[in-house]
């Protein structure tokens, strides 16, 4: 699946990695069309249970890539006029009545894949690890994107939504 600028819902890609005795190499933006690329940019927490997000966006879209530790993200289905309301009381009950809005994924340096969230969604993540390092990259440029992020109470989805349950 080629990853473009008319995407409509996240999406999660494996990604084949190649390892040898040197070492590995991940090819993450061969799915992307190029012209869906304006920034490139990393972000690195550095302890475990750091919370990035909640950010909504009404143009940007985001894709990422595990490279060194693992993460948790959440993202949430919002209509624009709750998000630019960004009232917590009716995004509770947005979420109560369509739990299926939100979706959860696990990344990690050691299973790569790329997760693509299009616009209009709100997406966050937790380091599941020191030191976890995010690679992104976005449709839009920094002095666009920073015009273009609605915050929202991460813990609105519920604090258990950023934990990783054992089995």
């Amino acid at each position: 699946m080629k990853v473009t600028n008319d995407l409509k819902e996240p999406i999660y890609l494996p990604i084949q990695s190649i390892t040898d005795d040197r070492g590995i190499l991940v090819p993450f933006a061969d799915e992307i069309d190029p012209s869906a690329i304006q920034r490139a940019y990393y972000v690195q927490n550095y302890g475990r249970g750091v919370i990035r997000g909640l950010h909504y966006h009404l143009e940007e879209m985001k894709m990422f890539i595990i490279g060194c530790g693992a993460a948790k993200f959440n993202t949430l289905k919002l209509p624009v006029e709750i998000a630019k309301r960004n009232n917590n009381e009716e995004i509770k009950v947005y979420l109560a009545k369509h739990p299926e809005s939100l979706k959860s994924w696990v990344l990690s340096s050691r299973h790569h894949a790329l997760l693509v969230v299009p616009p209009l969604y709100a997406n966050g993540w937790v380091g599941l690890e020191d030191n976890t390092t995010l690679f992104s990259l976005s449709n839009l440029t920094f002095d666009k994107a920073k015009y273009d992020d609605i915050r929202i109470d991460p813990y609105i989805i519920g604090k258990d939504k950023w934990e990783i349950i054992g089995r």
